[in-house]
């Protein structure tokens, strides 16, 4: 059974996902970014992925036991009060893992849907997608980039109007809640020729409407790592906090967005440090408002 004993007043995020190595993404990513609220996350890995530099040396699935382990040991021992979940390795993995949140979560679940990586690795076999579909009802939100967006709803997305006909069948699947990170995009399908507008969009579909969340595009941030773990964790903190869905959403993009083009501007090395710093400053700064 979980254990009850701390209070449910505090933001404890449990997140599930792969661990890079030798890149500020995945569970390093979403540890940065929690950190931006003054806490450190339950983190269950799922696969070990060796890549960087548009080379995969490997991509190493943990046993399917030992995620459940890794869980359960969780479960008994803290008392997470949000989840994100991102890579989720085997379909035996994957069923452990939604069985046991469905069994114990008392609190939002953000599953930002990860079939790729940053260097072209493959790291969802088909019979894990079919698993995963079958579990987003659990999700108040189910995210995706344009790449695995593409890759689930089985559609090529060279415009904002095939984005939205990727959303809804990404509905169909079984989501309530659909954001499409879809980055700089046409607008039109008929139009991808022409140079796309100089902002970046996210779509969301909850089911019957469509709305459109544009930013700046902001250059040279292709090689940034960890943009998308600042979203999600800053959405499932205003979910978790009581914020609305959408008022949770648009919150979280300023914020990123701000922080993203700090990090556009800077000469350091490591431009991520530089991303989660900025993001750290501001979610601080939203939190006291």
């Amino acid at each position: 059974m979980p254990d009850t004993s701390t209070s449910a007043s505090t933001f404890r995020p449990l997140v599930i996902g792969a661990q890079y190595p030798a890149l500020e993404r995945g569970l390093t990513a979403d540890t940065l970014a929690a950190q931006g609220f003054g806490t450190t996350p339950y983190t269950v890995c799922t696969s070990h992925v060796v890549a960087g530099n548009g080379v995969v040396t490997d991509v190493l699935e943990v046993p399917a036991d030992t995620v459940s382990a890794q869980l359960e040991h969780i479960f008994e021992t803290r008392q997470p009060t949000a989840a994100k979940v991102g890579v989720v390795g085997s379909a035996a993995s994957a069923e452990a893992i939604f069985k046991i949140l469905d069994a114990y979560l008392d609190g939002p679940l953000v599953l930002d849907l990860t079939l790729s990586g940053p260097s072209g690795e493959d790291i969802a076999e088909p019979e894990t997608v079919e698993i995963v579909s079958e579990h987003m009802s659990s999700a108040e939100l189910v995210s995706a980039s344009l790449t695995d967006a593409t890759l689930l709803a089985g559609m090529e997305i060279p415009s904002l109007d095939d984005a939205q006909v990727a959303a809804q069948r990404v509905g169909q699947l079984g989501a309530s809640n659909v954001l499409l990170r879809c980055g700089r995009l046409a607008t039109h399908h008929f139009d991808t020729e022409s140079e796309p507008p100089n902002y970046s969009v996210d779509l969301f579909y909850d089911g019957e409407d469509l709305a459109v969340f544009e930013a700046p595009f902001i250059e040279g941030v292709d090689k940034l790592s960890g943009r998308a773990s600042g979203l999600m964790m800053s959405v499932l903190h205003s979910l978790w906090s009581g914020r609305s869905l959408v008022d949770a959403l648009r919150a979280s993009k300023a914020v990123v967005t701000d922080a993203i083009h700090e990090a556009s501007q800077t000469d350091q090395p490591s431009p991520s440090s530089v991303y989660f710093g900025a993001l750290h400053h501001r979610i601080l700064s939203d939190v006291t408002e």
